[in-house]
């Protein structure tokens, strides 16, 4: 088990080492919790439960102390805001979290110039690799690749072709498809993150590329996937191609 003097906390990407702050206790996580609703049903005993499979956001809390108080300033003014967040016993991991409520300090006794304090974050309930995969290129339609995380990822792909064609990504018993017309030269990046689709330099917009009868944007699910595409509308009057495809794939975890 790691000691608290060895254990470190990071948040908008500074160390609690670095500001002279220490850990007194490992932070407190939560599991997050599922947006269900309970509705009466007329007729029925008990009630209906009911959810759109998202998740609550989550509260992490920790306790550190600031034995030097020339430091103190500085550190509560890096603890607050909004950024990443990550923590020593799982330093591939990190939170989207920001800090939304007050929080008191007291001096420590034996060290009457030092401070200790709790500090609690508002957290995104599903966490990020950290640091980034290496994205993923694909040049042949068909062809799979393992995902990682416990979470669905919502991934940005570039999508090095042009004028109509579909692509699709299986996994986990699920498929997401996206078709496309009017593609310009040189391609389009999908961003499922943002649902929007970008010129390939990411400075305009080409949702008219998107077909309006195109499933939602692209997920990427734990396990093996499979990325396919086809070109042209199904008739003759448009063509399409695609020579490449590389995937950002953003894995998450709950």
């Amino acid at each position: 088990m790691k000691r608290l003097t060895e254990a470190w906390f990071e948040f908008k990407g500074v160390k609690s080492s670095d500001m002279g702050v220490l850990l007194r206790q490992m932070p407190t996580r939560f599991l997050p919790g599922r947006n269900y609703t309970r509705k009466k049903a007329a007729g029925r005993d008990g009630s209906i439960l009911t959810g759109d499979g998202s998740y609550n956001d989550v509260s992490v809390r920790i306790e550190c102390s600031v034995p030097d108080a020339a430091k103190l300033g500085a550190v509560l003014s890096w603890l607050s805001g909004s950024g990443s967040l990550r923590f020593s016993d799982e330093p591939n991991l990190t939170y989207d979290a920001s800090v939304e409520k007050e929080y008191s300090r007291a001096s420590i006794i034996s060290r009457c110039e030092g401070q200790r304090f709790t500090v609690t974050w508002t957290c995104a309930p599903i966490r990020r690799l950290y640091p980034e995969a290496a994205d993923i290129e694909v040049t042949a339609s068909g062809t799979s690749f393992t995902a990682q995380g416990t979470y669905f990822s919502l991934p940005r792909l570039q999508i090095y072709g042009s004028g109509a064609f579909h692509v699709t990504i299986t996994g986990g018993g699920h498929s997401s498809s996206m078709f496309f017309t009017g593609v310009p030269g040189g391609g389009i990046i999908v961003d499922s993150e943002i649902m929007d689709a970008l010129t390939m330099d990411g400075a305009g917009l080409l949702n008219r590329c998107v077909l309006s009868n195109s499933d939602d944007f692209f997920r990427i699910w734990p396990g093996t996937n499979v990325l396919s595409w086809g070109v042209g509308s199904g008739d003759e009057e448009e063509i399409g191609s695609i020579s490449k495809i590389i995937i950002t794939p953003r894995w998450r975890w709950l």
